[in-house]
């Protein structure tokens, strides 16, 4: 290649006099000639073609078009064989641009090799050079921009231009994609899909919706039929917070379009597991539509959430993700305290968790300042329990990669040398990172307030906190419901019942006076309380979902201390269901209890007597529900009785032919927690036990019964009631309650 000195791009904007523009042939000849070699895999021919032309340019030196090829084909070696033809590529466009500074095709070759330069720098220097905004991709999107400025109908400069700045990492160049892409709009090319495309997403990145919205529609007018351009709406419409955008989705996932496909697949790849993704690749057309709506509608219902919140969510978390974690560099280095490896190439560990899990509860920090390096924690609260993350960044301070513990942000050897020495006392960075992380979690408390002989004992139960959250939060995606205003809630979903064939699990609860609102009305305080559920079976499918609304009106407002109670039934399907329920009042007060599980049994039949689940209640609680007309069932959601109060008992009997005869034994233990059945039946201790004779009046057989509580002390219980047929087969539930003392 010819030697040249490269001028700096701060004084492209000051090149010569206009010459004339480059034709419609002349870009032909150069489009020919870069498909011609775009197909050529090894660079040993390339090398070849490469000195002939040379050697024809030294002869013709102010031939532009032979420059120009020269770089196309340097570009193509610089893609096969490295950074130097990039170099080589720039020399070449660069003498072009001095010969025909009107030609859009030399500064979009010349944006092209900055681009090559760029992606092909160590991680740390091209870090460091975006950081300070001199680095190539900066370069390449003043070559794009300026490949516009002299003809603004050339939509290759506009497209690259476009997309080089939003690959930037840090100091995106995005408003000179902006002014380049809005100048092009009273152009041929503004009107191009391509163009429209691009100008949407940079109009969408940079924060005006509105405009971006407009790009998009337009482009949806031009391709009413494309699914990247319903998905780009829809994208625009989610990063607004509305929920218009969820349709759109959906239609654009039955396009087979491989770009469309691609795009759709991109966004799904950062919380689905290999094992989604290849159903995705294996769905066609409508398939893939039907597939998609199930992996958003299953995590809508799992988060107690309506139909298309958490899709609509996944895009804002995106877009929050690429303005605050996008990494810097390409390459990452880790050390062993860095166990975490992640694979993603655009986020770092933080925009990894941000996407599966939103916005944390609470975050804290120790500042460099402190002598540590940059760090962050991140608090999630959920009803199941807090996810704790730590994170880290050595080498970039882009780039976070999450650890075990917050002493792991002071390295390897010191975090071993303080879990197995102690010595917290003599390491102000530790003591520092602990205060700074106190209201995160009682751990931390408790490591600074024990002695050195527990203290590694404490460092030790944090450090599995941590384990245990990473294992959790890098393989699972969230969407949990929070409130400003927490409501005390006590729940019971029982497996009882039935609608037609199908049975139906019974969800009672009781909510406390404390936090509730009530309106007023002219027939009393009026109380409005939506419950949310869900269940999903053994493999996670969801089997039964159920968001209503219940007005109550009370004679008088439930004083704190006291409850206000409820009853929904809901069809489900047989199986080990596990469920989620919420309780709220209005979008500010509410309560989401923790994930538990339910029994339901299939139909009955005659392979073995079967028990439903156990209905506990007080007819003081004024809670009913009547299964058949001549049965009144009461419920207890508290399970707390009066030690005078009757409990009343309900349970269905199954599998058993009419007028078959079995044995019932009730008993009641002192204590808590589900046992076995010979532990519960068979063991001493019993402080009631009662046995006597039935008979089955059907295949299901309703029975209901009163306990005398009164020899009972106050204290937790357990009841067990477990059937047995003629041929010794059994069934049994249990459930547990309280006694308390009469005020």
């Amino acid at each position: 290649m010819f030697a040249r000195v490269l001028p700096s791009l701060a004084v492209l904007g000051l090149l010569a006099v206009p010459l004339s523009a480059q034709t419609a042939a002349e870009r032909a000849v150069l489009d020919r000639f870069r498909d011609s070699i775009a197909v050529v895999p090894d660079s040993a021919p390339l090398l070849r073609l490469e000195g002939v032309m040379i050697q024809r340019a030294k002869a013709n030196r102010e031939d532009p078009l032979a420059h120009l090829r020269l770089g196309f084909l340097a570009l193509r070696l610089g893609d096969i064989a490295g950074k130097q033809h990039y170099d080589d590529a720039a020399s070449e466009f660069q003498w072009a641009i001095d010969l025909r500074p009107r030609w859009p095709y030399a500064w979009y070759g010349m944006g092209l090799a900055e681009l090559g330069v760029g992606n092909s720098q160590i991680a740390f220097l091209a870090g460091l050079q975006t950081m300070l905004g001199k680095d190539a991709l900066s370069r390449s999107a003043m070559a794009f921009a300026k490949s516009a400025e002299v003809d603004p109908s050339f939509v290759h400069g506009l497209v690259e231009l476009a997309g080089t700045a939003l690959r930037q990492r840090v100091n995106i160049k995005l408003n000179v994609a902006l002014d380049a892409l809005r100048r092009a709009g009273a152009t041929p090319a503004g009107d191009h899909p391509d163009v429209l495309l691009a100008r949407g997403r940079v109009e969408r990145e940079v924060g005006d919706p509105d405009s971006a919205l407009a790009a998009v529609r337009r482009l949806l007018e031009r391709r009413p039929e494309s699914g990247l351009a319903r998905l780009e709406v829809a994208r625009t419409f989610f990063q607004t917070g509305s929920l218009e955008g969820v349709p759109l989705y959906y239609a654009g996932a039955a396009d087979d379009d491989p770009d469309a496909v691609a795009a759709y697949r991109a966004d799904l790849v950062v919380i689905a597991p290999d094992s989604t993704l290849r159903a995705f690749d294996a769905a066609r057309g409508a398939a893939r539509e039907t597939f998609l709506r199930r992996f958003w509608g299953e995590r809508d219902r799992m988060s107690l959430r309506t139909d298309g919140e958490r899709l609509r969510e996944h895009y804002r978390r995106l877009a929050y993700a690429r303005r605050n974690f996008l990494l810097a560099g390409m390459a990452r280095h880790y050390r062993i305290e860095e166990r975490f490896r992640s694979g993603n190439p655009d986020f770092d560990d933080r925009g990894v968790i941000y996407i599966r899990h939103g916005e944390p509860s609470e975050r804290a920090m120790l500042p460099a300042a402190a002598g540590v390096e940059p760090n962050e924690s991140w608090r999630y609260s959920r009803p199941d329990g807090d996810l704790l993350f730590h994170f880290v960044a050595r080498e970039d301070v882009q780039d976070y990669k999450l650890v075990e513990s917050v002493f792991d942000v002071l390295g390897f050897s010191d975090a071993v040398m303080l879990r197995d020495r102690g010595g917290l006392d003599a390491n102000a960075e530790a003591l520092e990172l602990l205060r700074s992380r106190d209201r995160l979690s009682p751990i931390y408390g408790r490591i600074m307030g024990a002695g050195s002989v527990s203290s590694g004992q404490f460092q030790g139960q944090e450090r599995r906190i941590g384990q245990e959250s990473i294992a959790l939060g890098t393989r699972t995606d969230s969407y949990e419901l929070h409130y400003a205003r927490p409501l005390k809630a006590q729940v019971n979903v029982l497996a009882v019942g039935r609608d037609g064939d199908r049975p139906e699990v019974q969800i009672a609860y009781a909510l406390s006076g404390d936090g509730l609102t009530a309106a007023p009305s002219d027939r009393g305080p009026t109380y409005a309380v939506r419950l949310r559920f869900v269940a999903a079976d053994a493999a996670g499918r969801v089997v039964a979902a159920l968001d209503t609304t219940r007005r109550f009106v009370a004679a008088s407002a439930v004083p704190p201390g006291e409850h206000l109670v409820g009853r929904v039934s809901l069809p489900v399907s047989p199986g080990v269901l596990t469920y989620r329920v919420a309780l709220e009042q209005g979008p500010e007060a509410g309560v989401v209890l923790p994930r538990d599980s339910v029994r339901v049994d299939p139909p009955a039949t005659a392979a073995a007597p079967t028990l439903s689940d156990l209905v506990l209640g007080a007819e003081r609680i004024n809670l009913v529900w009547r299964p058949r007309e001549t049965d009144t069932v009461y419920f207890n959601p508290l399970r707390t009785f009066l030690a005078g109060d009757p409990m009343q008992v309900y349970y269905e009997v199954r599998g058993l032919a009419p007028g078959v005869k079995y044995t019932t034994q009730v008993v009641v233990k002192k204590g808590s927690g589900r046992g076995a059945f010979r532990k519960m039946f068979e063991g001493g201790g019993k402080a009631l036990s009662l046995k006597f004779e039935d008979r089955a009046t059907g295949p299901e057989t309703a029975v209901q019964r009163t306990l005398a509580l009164s020899r009972l002390r106050p204290g937790t219980y357990v009841l067990g009631v477990a059937i047995t047929d003629e041929r010794g087969r059994t069934g049994w539930r249990e459930a547990e309650f309280q006694v308390v003392k009469e005020k």
